[in-house]
């Protein structure tokens, strides 16, 4: 980098041999962006009048199944729609129990309330769709014992066509 910013931009080569890029500085910048983004993210989440998240649970390289977490929220105050990655779970096991076991655990991470939630979308595995033990079945189960008469919205995505 430093021969390209001597072709380049000559008079900015000693500014740019002045900042340090060891490991530990790097590792430093880069939690301090993350805790930025993480604390961004909760805030935009207290401003939530209603969410929705979409799952999609596959396997790794290493075979690591790992769960995928999204949420799109709305500020109707401030026309405000967000929509980020909440969270990556790595899980030991994909049965319908431990993804929802999952889900309740990031909802309790990022202080989500269940009242808020619209919709969940999923790929149509049957860990998460299963009308008997999956997850959407259990969120359901969820929200209509909190708030009798609610049931949240499932929604389905075909493969390759995610969010």
């Amino acid at each position: 980098m430093g021969a390209t910013v001597k072709i380049i931009c000559p008079e900015v080569e000693m500014r740019l041999k002045n900042i340090s890029l060891s490991r530990r500085t790097i590792v430093r910048r880069v939690y301090s962006i993350s805790t930025n983004l993480a604390d961004q993210l909760a805030s935009k989440i207290k401003k939530f009048d209603y969410f929705s998240v979409c799952l999609d649970e596959s396997t790794d390289v290493v075979d690591t199944a790992q769960m995928l977490i999204f949420i799109r929220g709305i500020d109707r105050f401030q026309c405000d729609v967000t929509e980020e990655l909440l969270s990556m779970e790595s899980l030991k096991h994909t049965t319908g129990e431990d993804l929802f076991r999952h889900l309740c655990d990031c909802f309790d991470q990022h202080k989500l309330h269940w009242d808020k939630l619209v919709s969940i979308t999923t790929d149509g595995a049957p860990s998460l769709t299963g009308k008997n033990v999956g997850l959407v079945k259990k969120v359901n189960d969820k929200v209509s014992g909190m708030y009798p008469g609610r049931k949240v919205i499932s929604l389905h995505y075909p493969p390759g066509e995610f969010m």
